[in-house]
């Protein structure tokens, strides 16, 4: 495990830079917003008392597009630019829920996001990475031709980014049963 980490050092260190420069405009896009904005999402934090979590329909439909648009190269910027986004969502949720909340609502949303974004993150980099590999390969099968390495490493990253696919939406699943009922207990922070 180790080895492959040490392996993969450079991927690890250009998402984590990805998702901490999405965290940080996140954080900083709610100050940019108007006033009148920021105080109706504050007003909708109060009166909403249980957050759930359903991303089952948008992973499925965003990753499912990403392994098609590898095949056509653009989507390894688009996967790049999805952990992104991801980094700003996560960074806008903190930011408001410590404007709405103070200290209580960032200890909720660190849980919330511990519990319906972490897990499948780290899935969605290694998923990331199988999509850039076949946005690399598919640029060397362009350059030589039919070469059936490439083909077959092309079809081994396919088989693993749609097992990826398949284990986030399964995850996603069990979070939106599970999620409902852990944060209902933990609505004391708010």
């Amino acid at each position: 495990m180790q080895t492959k980490i040490v392996a993969h050092k450079k991927y690890l260190i250009f998402v984590i830079v990805v998702l901490l420069l999405g965290v940080l405009l996140g954080v900083l896009y709610y100050h940019f917003l108007p006033l009148s904005i920021q105080n109706n999402i504050k007003e909708t934090l109060i009166t909403t008392k249980v957050f759930t979590s359903n991303a089952v329909i948008k992973d499925l439909v965003i990753m499912s597009l990403l392994i098609v648009l590898a095949f056509l190269v653009i989507g390894l910027p688009l996967a790049i630019f999805y952990l992104f986004y991801e980094g700003i969502t996560i960074g806008f949720l903190l930011n408001i829920f410590l404007v709405t909340f103070k200290l209580k609502g960032l200890l909720y949303i660190i849980a919330y996001l511990f519990v319906n974004k972490f897990l499948t993150l780290i899935i969605m980099l290694f998923f990331v990475y199988k999509i850039m590999n076949i946005s690399r390969l598919m640029i060397g099968l362009i350059i030589y031709k039919n070469d059936s390495n490439i083909k077959d490493k092309i079809i081994l990253y396919f088989k693993n980014a749609l097992y990826l696919l398949v284990i986030i939406l399964f995850i996603n699943i069990i979070i939106y049963f599970l999620s409902p009922f852990l944060f209902k207990y933990l609505t004391f922070l708010l």
